[in-house]
């Protein structure tokens, strides 16, 4: 079994996208029930720790970049 860029990008994608889905299914609920949704929490760790947040950045576009560079 081989893994290609493609196919691996394609996880990475499938997950982010999962990810997306269960945040807002979760959103939706927790403003239909009147509680605080976890997205705020999400903003407040990005705000609070920026360079972090940076940081992951870089490293998923150079994975990203070293896959696709022909």
């Amino acid at each position: 079994m081989t893994f290609t860029p493609e196919a691996f990008l394609s996880v990475i994608a499938t997950a982010a996208a999962l990810v997306a889905f269960l945040l807002m299914l979760q959103e939706s609920l927790a403003l239909g029930a009147g509680r605080d949704p976890i997205s705020n929490g999400v903003r407040v760790w990005v705000r609070r720790f920026p360079r972090v947040t940076y940081a992951l950045a870089v490293v998923i576009g150079m994975l990203i970049g070293h896959l696709f560079w022909p």
